[in-house]
């Protein structure tokens, strides 16, 4: 159990810069749970052939947990907040080289060896032939899928939203920047304001929130610039509003609530959607209760796992599923739903651990990338002796 409990305590995220806001990581394990549950409720539709006879509550259910996307809109603001975070703080200069090496060298270890395994999986199970394989491997690891063949990768499907992560990150200092430079608060935000409501009312003019500009950042740009907003309104919180925070835990589930309803297609819904993005990032630091639940130990721990469970739980899903699907066909959808869930979610969050341990967090120090190639040119060393030997 001391064992156990060691190896729990050591998931924990120490961020290189050093400052660690435990719930950030909460928000990421409040984006990360309702993917796998959308993911999980998909692959039972799929491998269940009575799941989908379902009464009215049933049905309102599996409705709300199709709604599971809205969990990579909340990873995009998040990401939005956290990368532009250091120029909300007075930062105003940019080594553009050390940013770019520092987000590959956290970000592509990882990446590479798990589409590189699906990958092979693939090859193995399919009958695509090498030729097409290959094709899709080097699009999705070069986070160039969604434009090439303007649809989801065929290796790991949820790798476009890291193609539009990558996308932000390229742009996200020069961004946050011009807007910082601006010293008046007021006029900066209200500013984003406008701009936002202006972004979003083009995208339905010219067609970027629907295939294939949905899946590149012309689709998902509002959604960094209300992180950017919510570093700003953070780092200075004691000078906006004077909402009592017990407000805020109110307003936590129901905008998550109303998020759920309004990810839609429709342009009015739409700006209601961010709106509600926007209010729960301030929720989460102007609230009480709501961010002592994301700084819950376990629940950061989960959360700063989501870049490993990402990566790995759709085809983990897809696996078990594809075994357990048909058991219970006779059972109505909920207690199919369920059971499946007891066996999936743990496997998904144990494998998650395992892999976060040693294929992730060792890459979330600099060193980690170094030791890497340090190891890899030893390899390389020690076979050039014996060739010459």
């Amino acid at each position: 159990m001391r064992r156990f409990i060691d190896f729990w305590n050591s998931l924990l995220r120490s961020p290189n810069s050093g400052n660690y806001i435990p719930f950030i990581d909460g928000f990421r394990f409040l984006a990360i749970a309702p993917v796998i549950f959308q993911h999980a409720n998909e692959r039972l539709l799929k491998y269940s052939a009575s799941a989908s006879n379902q009464s009215g509550w049933e049905q309102m259910l599996s409705f709300l947990i199709s709604r599971g996307t809205i969990g990579v809109f909340i990873f995009f603001a998040i990401s939005g907040f956290v990368l532009t975070m250091p120029y909300a703080k007075g930062n105003r200069t940019l080594n553009y080289k050390t940013y770019i090496s520092r987000r590959l060298t956290r970000i592509e270890p990882p990446f590479i060896f798990w589409i590189s395994f699906f990958a092979l999986i693939l090859l193995i199970q399919s009958n695509l032939g090498f030729g097409k394989v290959l094709a899709h491997y080097f699009a999705t690891l070069t986070y160039t899928h969604s434009i090439i063949y303007g649809e989801y990768s065929i290796i790991n499907p949820v790798a476009w939203s890291l193609e539009v992560e990558i996308q932000f990150y390229l742009i996200a200092p020069f961004i946050a920047l011009l807007y910082f430079n601006q010293k008046d608060g007021f006029v900066r935000r209200s500013f984003l304001i406008i701009f936002l409501i202006a972004y979003i009312t083009f995208q339905y003019v010219l067609g970027w929130n629907l295939h294939p500009l949905k899946a590149t950042l012309l689709g998902h740009l509002q959604h960094f610039l209300i992180g950017m907003l919510a570093a700003d309104l953070y780092v200075n919180r004691k000078t906006i509003g004077r909402i009592k925070p017990w407000v805020w835990d109110a307003l936590a589930p129901v905008l998550l609530l109303v998020m759920a309803f309004t990810w839609t297609e429709e342009y009015y819904k739409t700006l209601i959607f961010n709106t509600a993005l926007m209010l729960l990032l301030m929720a989460g630091f102007n609230g009480h209760y709501f961010n002592k639940f994301l700084s819950v130990k376990w629940i950061t721990i989960i959360g700063g796992m989501c870049y490993t469970i990402y990566l790995i739980h759709l085809p983990l899903l897809e696996l078990l599923y594809s075994v357990i699907g048909s058991f219970g066909y006779s059972s109505p959808y909920w207690l199919q739903l369920s059971i499946s869930l007891i066996i999936a979610i743990p496997i998904v969050l144990f494998s998650s651990m395992i892999f976060f341990k040693t294929i992730e967090k060792p890459f979330m120090k600099p060193a980690g990338f170094k030791n890497l190639l340090g190891s890899i040119k030893g390899i390389v060393s020690e076979n050039a002796v014996q060739i010459q030997k």
